[in-house]
C-alpha cells in the first residue's frame, strides 16, 4: 500500500513539474487574452525603445505571464526580460534583491532554452537542430553573464558552457571561448579538474573555434581573436596536460615556415625536448642536424646571461636541484634588485620555505615569513609556514608532553589566522586544524596543572608566542 502511494506521489510531481515546463512555453494563439497579451507586449517593446523600463517592466510582466513564448516564432518574451531585469540590476543596491533579479534572469534563460528545443519556439527555415543550437546559444550567453557579471561559483558555471556547448555543438558564440578557458585553467591548477578534463574541453573549445573561423561569414575575425586569447589562457598548463604530439602539431608548421633560420629551428628543438619528445622523433632528427652547430655554445650563452638577470630564475632552478643554500642566496640577490612589494614578498616566503623545509633554520624562516606577511596585506601563506614551523618544532622546543602541546595551540592560532585573513588557504587550514586539533591539552592535564580555558600561557623556548588555553 506503501509503495503505490509513493508511485503516485511521484507521478504527481512529475506531472506538475512537466505542466510547469509546458506552461513556460505557451503562446496567445488559442487565448482568450490574445488581444490584452498583444497590447502589452507592443506597449513594452515601445517602452523599450525610449528607455522607460518602469514601464517596460509594468507591461512585460501582463504580456510574459499571459504568454511566456509571445507568438511562438520569437523569444522577445524571455531576452527582453532579461534585458529589463539587468536594468533593475544595475539600479538596485540591495544584496537579496540582487539575487532575486539575477535567480530571475537565469530562469529566463534556462525556460527560452527549454522551449527552443520542446517545440514551444518554432522560428521559420529552422529544423529541431537548428532550434537545439538557438538554446544552446543562449545557454551561451546565460554562462557568459554568469561569469562577467553574476560572478558565479566555477562549478555550476563551467556546467552552463558545457550545456552550451553539448547542445550548440561546434555553432556556439565565441563569447563562450576565453571565459571557459579562464576557468578550466583556473580549476587545473587547484587540481580540481584532470588532465584529461582539462584536455577533452581544450579540444571542443578548438574544434568549434576553427568551425567559426571558417563558416562564420560575419564573426570569423571575432572567433579567431577569441581562439587566440584562448589559447593564451590555455598556454599556462599545456605542458602539464599534452603530450609530444601536440607540440609537434603546434610547432612543426612554425619549423616549415623557416626551416633555415636558427632561432626558429632552436626554438622549436628545445621546446619538443622540454614537452618531452623523444631525440629519436623523425622530427627531432631533423632539426638536429641544423641545431647541433650551435646549439650549445648559444645555449649557454643565453642561460647565463638570463639567469645573471634573473636570480629568482636561477635560485628556482638551484631549489629543484636540491642546492638550498645555493637556492637561498639567489634570491636573496633577487631581492636586491626587485622593488615590486608583491614580488619581494614572495622572495622572503620562498626564502623562508627553504630555510624550514630544506635547512631546518626554523627561526630564520619565522622572520622572513613574517617579512613577507608584511610586504602583502591579507595573504595568508606566511602565517601557514610559521604554523607549520611551530608544530614541526614542538616536539624539540615544548619540552615534557604539556609544553609540547602548548606550543602545538600556537600552531593552530597561525592557521587559524591565516585562514581569517585569506579564504585561498582555507581548505589547507581546515585540514591541518583538523590533524593538529587532537594534540590540545587535556582538561584533567591542565586542571592538575591549575590552568583553566582561555588561560593566556607562554609557550617559551625561541618561540615565544603567546597563547590562550584550549582544551580537548
Amino acid at each position: 500500500m506503501v509503495s503505490k502511494m509513493i508511485l503516485v506521489s511521484l507521478f504527481l510531481m512529475v506531472t506538475t513539474f512537466h505542466q510547469g515546463l509546458v506552461a513556460q512555453c505557451e503562446n496567445w494563439n488559442n487565448s482568450p487574452q490574445k488581444e490584452q497579451a498583444e497590447n502589452s507586449h507592443t506597449n513594452y517593446r515601445s517602452a523599450l525603445k525610449m528607455n522607460d523600463f518602469g514601464l517596460a517592466y509594468t507591461e512585460w510582466k501582463k504580456a510574459y505571464d499571459l504568454a511566456p513564448a509571445a507568438d511562438g516564432l520569437r523569444d522577445f518574451h524571455y531576452t527582453d526580460g532579461i534585458k529589463i531585469y539587468k536594468q533593475h540590476l544595475k539600479e538596485t543596491t540591495d544584496e537579496a534583491k540582487k539575487k532575486e533579479l539575477i535567480a530571475e534572469i537565469l530562469k529566463l534563460y534556462d525556460q527560452a532554452a527549454y522551449c527552443y528545443e520542446n517545440g514551444g519556439i518554432k522560428l521559420s527555415d529552422c529544423d529541431a537542430n537548428c532550434h537545439k543550437v538557438r538554446a544552446g546559444q543562449l545557454l551561451g550567453r546565460k554562462a557568459f553573464d554568469m561569469f562577467y557579471e553574476f560572478n558565479a561559483p566555477y562549478v555550476p558555471n563551467l556546467e552552463a558552457f558545457m550545456q552550451s556547448l553539448d547542445k550548440a555543438g561546434n555553432d556556439v558564440e565565441y563569447i563562450l571561448f576565453e571565459p571557459t578557458a579562464n576557468i578550466v585553467v583556473y580549476q587545473f591548477q587547484q587540481q580540481k579538474m584532470t588532465a584529461e578534463e582539462a584536455r577533452v574541453i581544450h579540444e571542443r573549445l578548438v574544434e568549434a573555434a576553427d568551425y567559426g573561423i571558417e563558416h562564420s561569414k560575419d564573426y570569423g575575425q571575432y572567433y579567431e581573436s577569441a581562439k587566440a586569447r584562448m589559447l593564451a589562457k590555455f598556454a599556462e598548463i599545456e605542458s602539464d596536460i599534452f603530450d609530444c604530439d601536440y607540440f609537434k602539431s603546434k610547432l612543426e608548421p612554425m619549423y616549415n615556415e623557416k626551416p633555415d633560420d636558427p632561432d626558429v629551428v632552436k626554438y622549436v628543438y628545445n621546446k619538443l625536448i622540454q614537452e618531452g619528445c623523444e631525440k629519436e622523433d623523425a622530427l627531432l632528427v631533423k632539426l638536429q642536424a641544423t641545431y647541433e652547430t650551435y646549439a650549445t655554445e648559444e645555449n649557454e650563452r643565453i642561460q647565463a646571461e638570463f639567469e645573471a638577470n634573473n636570480p629568482g630564475v636561477l635560485a628556482n632552478r638551484l631549489y629543484k636541484d636540491g642546492d638550498f643554500e645555493g637556492a637561498a642566496v639567489k634570491y636573496r640577490e633577487a631581492l636586491q634588485q626587485e622593488e615590486d612589494h608583491d614580488k619581494r614578498a614572495q622572495y622572503y616566503f620562498n626564502i623562508a620555505s627553504i630555510e624550514f623545509r630544506g635547512l631546518s633554520k626554523w627561526q630564520e624562516a619565522r622572520s622572513n615569513a613574517l617579512k613577507a606577511a608584511e610586504l602583502r596585506s591579507n595573504w595568508g601563506q606566511p602565517y601557514m609556514l610559521i604554523g607549520d614551523i611551530y608544530a614541526q618544532a614542538a616536539k624539540s622546543c615544548g619540552g615534557d608532553a604539556w609544553g609540547q602541546r602548548i606550543v602545538i595551540l600556537a600552531a593552530l592560532d597561525k592557521y587559524i589566522y591565516a585562514r581569517s585573513i585569506d579564504s585561498s588557504v582555507s581548505e589547507d587550514a581546515n585540514r591541518k586544524i583538523g590533524i593538529y586539533n587532537g594534540n590540545r591539552p587535556s582538561k584533567d592535564d591542565a586542571f592538575m596543572r591549575g590552568h583553566k580555558e582561555g588561560d593566556v600561557l607562554s609557550t617559551g623556548c625561541w618561540i615565544g608566542e603567546q597563547t590562550k588555553l584550549r582544551v580537548q
